[in-house]
């Protein structure tokens, strides 16, 4: 066995543009919702939750998408040298012109955002000065595209899932009804942030803004092997 996966996350059938024995697809339509919640509410996340509760991971595991990949494609490096000196892969950060917090209640309801701080105050206190220090800051790991250790792995999607669970527990699950009930807070701006089902998908962009709290206070250090990024592809 390898000891390292990439797994090429899909909710349609595609050609993918990598052929590494490194990658695997995962299909959404393969998988069953998490929490009564399917793809279009998770994005990745239905498949990294996938990953973690009916896989096992190997040494190295990683995310990216069908139309975005790493930067290497095919040309796969050496993971037990860079993981010698460098704790995470992640694709280059975007950088907005406001601040993280900013930007998430420019296009969504900035409402679920505070909740999860709430959340994470109270129940996560180890995470609050990552969590400042992202949502103060300008710079966000987007998509959730990243490899790391195993062991990190498992405390990344425990964190999420945890913070999930009660985030879900709060507002229900009836997501549709949560959005039409509050449309004042969640339809910004033009197409397609003033959609309903633009904003459903909330679970996902939420997870994102985890991800990156998570990287915030779990890493001092965030490898850019020369011109690792994200390579999108139509």
């Amino acid at each position: 066995m390898s000891n390292a996966v990439i797994y090429i996350c899909t909710h349609k059938d595609f050609e993918p543009k990598v052929s590494a024995d490194t990658y695997q697809i995962l299909n959404s339509k393969d998988i069953e919702p998490y929490k009564g919640l399917d793809d279009k509410f998770w994005s990745e996340f239905l498949h990294i939750f996938h990953v973690y509760y009916n896989t096992k991971p190997p040494k190295y595991i990683g995310f990216c998408h069908y139309r975005r990949y790493f930067s290497f494609l095919d040309n796969i490096p050496n993971f037990d040298e860079i993981f010698k000196n460098n704790d995470i892969i992640a694709a280059n950060p975007i950088k907005f012109q406001v601040s993280c917090k900013d930007q998430y209640a420019h296009c969504h309801n900035v409402k679920d955002l505070e909740i999860i701080e709430d959340i994470i105050r109270t129940k996560y206190p180890t995470y609050v000065e990552g969590m400042e220090n992202f949502l103060n800051g300008q710079y966000f790991f987007s998509c959730n595209l990243v490899i790391m250790k195993r062991k990190d792995f498992r405390k990344w999607v425990e964190f999420v899932d945890g913070v999930m669970t009660e985030f879900l527990s709060r507002i229900g699950t009836d997501i549709y009804k949560r959005i039409e009930e509050n449309k004042e807070d969640y339809l910004k701006g033009g197409y397609p942030n003033n959609t309903v089902d633009y904003q459903y998908r909330l679970g996902g962009y939420i997870t994102e803004r985890l991800t990156n709290i998570f990287l915030f206070s779990s890493f001092s250090i965030i490898f850019f092997a020369s011109g690792i990024s994200i390579a999108r592809v139509a």
